[in-house]
């Protein structure tokens, strides 16, 4: 079997698997589209332990940094100013900590904030439950990865 084909399987069965873990279990808090989101960044960043590796600091530092800005627009009382500008630091940060070897993937940086944000944004459990959901998404495409190239025919 072609490796293409072969991961094509192999998500389409964990996808099934996901599924019924985030919609089907919902009392565990996971979020379906993060999952994918952190599933998609894994792939994006070249698959394997590096893109592992590169998809999970900089997305969970996305998603904490996101946390925290949300933290200080409203502990500054909120408002559109406030939102405007504490975001536009918090990208510039976003593009900067890549100087920063294990948060040097900025595409999934700011796919980590994107997926906080559309989360709600709320600073509460929620921050763990977008970072766990992140980091069982990014295993989800590791082991569909994995499983892929198990069962792929060698050419």
């Amino acid at each position: 079997m072609k490796l293409l084909h072969a991961l094509a399987l192999s998500i389409g069965a964990l996808v099934a698997v996901w599924v019924f873990v985030s919609v089907g279990q919902p009392a565990l808090g996971f979020s379906p589209w993060i999952g994918f989101v952190a599933w998609a960044a894994f792939f994006a960043a070249g698959g394997g332990k590096g893109g592992f590796g590169k998809a999970l600091g900089a997305g969970v530092a996305g998603i904490l940094l996101t946390a925290a800005t949300l933290f200080a627009v409203n502990a500054l009382g909120g408002g559109l100013v406030w939102l405007i500008g504490l975001v536009a630091v918090l990208a510039f940060v976003l593009v900067a900590m890549a100087d920063l070897p294990a948060l040097s993937y900025t595409p999934a940086a700011f796919l980590g904030a994107a997926a906080f944000f559309g989360s709600g944004g709320k600073v509460d459990e929620s921050v763990f439950f977008v970072a766990i959901t992140w980091l069982v998404g990014l295993a989800f495409g590791y082991a569909s990865e994995a499983v892929g190239k198990r069962i792929a025919k060698p050419a």
